[in-house]
Parts: C-alpha cells; sequence; structure tokens
C-alpha cells in the first residue's frame, strides 16, 4: 500500500482545523521573495526513517514533530496514529508510546507535541496539562499547567518550556516534578484593535515556538517578522526578517490567522521556514548569519530539529505539513541531513 486516506475524528478534527486557521491561512506562497541570494549550503542525507510497505510500525500517518535527546535518539509524533516511535541513532526501532484520545490523565484531546531532554525524559503536551515519561518509556505523570499552552521545548536542559502567555510572559519553565520554577519573555504587544484580546492564545504569543539544543529559545512575533532570541530566561537579541508570506494575524471567514514558522539553527545559520497549508507551494527557508537575513534556500521539506551535532531532521510528507487535506497522500518520512556549507 502507497497511499492512505487520513481519517480525523472528535475534538482531534477540531484542534487540528483551529491550528490550521490560526496558523497558516496567510502564508499561501512561501517562496515569496526574500533579500540576497542562496547561500551555498547542501542537504545532504545519512538517514530515512518511515516506510510506505511493510512493518506498520515503521508507517508514519501525519509527523506533527520530530525531537532527539542526548544519545542521538529520535522521537517522531505521530498525530493520525496517536504513538511516538522513538528510534535509536540508526534508524532502529526502540519503542512505540500510544497516547489515546480522551480527557483522562494520560489521554489527550490534540497531542500537539512532544519535548525530549538529553537524558530522554519525554513529555507530551495538551491545551492545560503535560504527561511525562521516563527515558525508558514508561508514564511518570501527569501534571496540569493552570493555563492554556500551544507548544513546548526543551533548548538542551532536564526542564520543559511551554509557551502561552500567562500573567504578561510568554514562556514558562516546569522542572520534571510539575513545578513551574520560572516564566519570562514578555507577551508580545497586539495592535490597538486586538488590545482587549492580549491575554488569549495566539495573540499575546504565536502557536509554535523552536528550541535548540546548545540553550537558545526562537519566538517568531506574530505581528511582524521578527524573531526574538532567548537564551538562560533573558532576551539575546532579535532577528528582522523580510518575506512578503509573512502576514500579521488578521480576521478571515475562517477565524483568525496569522503566519507561524519552523526554526531551527545549524553551522553558524538559523533557517526559518514560513509554514504554508498550501499543499502545492515551494517548501523554502530564509537564512540568517550573525542575526542578518543572506538569502533563501529551497527545502524537501519541513524543518523540525536540529542536535547537538547540528545535523538537521527534516519530514518529508507530500503537501507538506498539511498535505492532509490533499485526502489520499504518500506516507510521510524523516530524513536527518548533514549541513555542508561551499
Amino acid at each position: 500500500m502507497s497511499k492512505q486516506r487520513r481519517v480525523f475524528r472528535g475534538p482531534a478534527i477540531a484542534y487540528l482545523l483551529s491550528f490550521v486557521a490560526m496558523a497558516a491561512f496567510w502564508a499561501s506562497d512561501a517562496s515569496a521573495s526574500a533579500p540576497g541570494q542562496a547561500p551555498r549550503v547542501t542537504l545532504s542525507p545519512t538517514l530515512t526513517i518511515g516506510i510506505e510497505e511493510g512493518d506498520e510500525k515503521l508507517m508514519f500517518g501525519l509527523i506533527v514533530r520530530v525531537d532527539v535527546d542526548g544519545r542521538g535518539n529520535i522521537y517522531i509524533l505521530d498525530y493520525r496514529f496517536s504513538r511516538v516511535g522513538v528510534f535509536d541513532d540508526k534508524g532502529n526501532l526502540l519503542r512505540q508510546i500510544v497516547v489515546r484520545e480522551g480527557q483522562g490523565p494520560r489521554e489527550t484531546t490534540g497531542m500537539p507535541g512532544i519535548a525530549v531532554t538529553p537524558g530522554g525524559t519525554m513529555f507530551i503536551n495538551d491545551t492545560r496539562k503535560v504527561i511525562v515519561y521516563r527515558p525508558d518509556g514508561e508514564y511518570v505523570r501527569t501534571f496540569p499547567v493552570g493555563f492554556t499552552i500551544s507548544s513546548i521545548g526543551c533548548p538542551g536542559t532536564e526542564e520543559l518550556v511551554a509557551l502561552g502567555p500567562h500573567e504578561g510572559k510568554i514562556l514558562h519553565v516546569f522542572d520534571p516534578q510539575g513545578k513551574r520554577v520560572a516564566s519570562f519573555g514578555d507577551a508580545f504587544r497586539p495592535p490597538n484593535k486586538f488590545e482587549p484580546m492580549k491575554d488569549r492564545p495566539f495573540f499575546g504569543a504565536p502557536p509554535q515556538f523552536n528550541c535548540a539544543k546548545d540553550g537558545r529559545i526562537f519566538v517568531l512575533n506574530p505581528y511582524q517578522y521578527e524573531v526574538s532570541v532567548f537564551k538562560d530566561r533573558k532576551l539575546e537579541g532579535v532577528i528582522k526578517g523580510r518575506n512578503e508570506a509573512f502576514k500579521p494575524i488578521q480576521k478571515t471567514s475562517f477565524g483568525f490567522a496569522s503566519t507561524i514558522a519552523d526554526i531551527v539553527s545549524s553551522g553558524g545559520l538559523v533557517f526559518v521556514a514560513l509554514v504554508t497549508m498550501n499543499p502545492k507551494a515551494k517548501l523554502t527557508a530564509d537564512v540568517f548569519r550573525d542575526g542578518r537575513q543572506i538569502g533563501t534556500i529551497d527545502l524537501p521539506g519541513t524543518p523540525m530539529v536540529a542536535d547537538i551535532r547540528g545535523m538537521l531532521y527534516i519530514t518529508e510528507q507530500e503537501g507538506g505539513p498539511f498535505g492532509y487535506l490533499l485526502g489520499e497522500v504518500d506516507f510521510p518520512k524523516v530524513i536527518r541531513y548533514t549541513l555542508i556549507k561551499s
């Protein structure tokens, strides 16, 4: 079988459709103009995980997040099959963790993200809670957050960082026991017309953010093409870009929509891939060096994470992250690339 039909039911489809409307409605042409020429970088594949026929444990339905631990193990969150596949550095399947849909302590209503520490502790977030697993895959606990979060990450530490506007801050640090130990990053200030909604999800902060394994955290401003870079719980700097595909939050027939981005760093470069829900759009990334935009490159898929060695993990699925809109599409894969600079 080389094709599949994606079926979504219940709260999961409600979450995913709202995310589509909020996340990427305006970024319909990710190949819009950006300053500079394409930098001379090449992506060389070193590993592929995922097949189209054979062992169903090695097949994916809809990959929404990828993370890695300090040993090079690869964690792949499959939205359609509601599971996390854990693979070693050579691509061998170590285990699968099934997370069922529901309201129970070990269940989620949407399973929007995962985050993995260097030691292998894995977190899965729902909108107001986090599920914790040991490095061997055993369930540990579920802790409530107390406010709405939309994305999580581990920036090279054993702590969890969650994104969501709360008490004027957007980034919140939790220890593995679920205690909030710090909050930082001021909420983004919306235009006057959105001021009454500044404390709501997607207005004070974007729907997602990205963590680098060197401790940096990247957050895209939902109102202008600027990426705030945090390290050690402090603002390190702001990267300013230009791309006609970026659109600030605006009201549409679907609700409110804004551009989001997948942001990864490797080899002294930062890659900002504006997410598009147009399944036929070319996948590209704007490239920054020392905070300056130096060009744009074509991508074979969606960049998910870079490990501590700088290897990039990219998901390749027909139509990009929203390819399921096509109905029947190929089974996706995760491919690890080495970045080669000419």
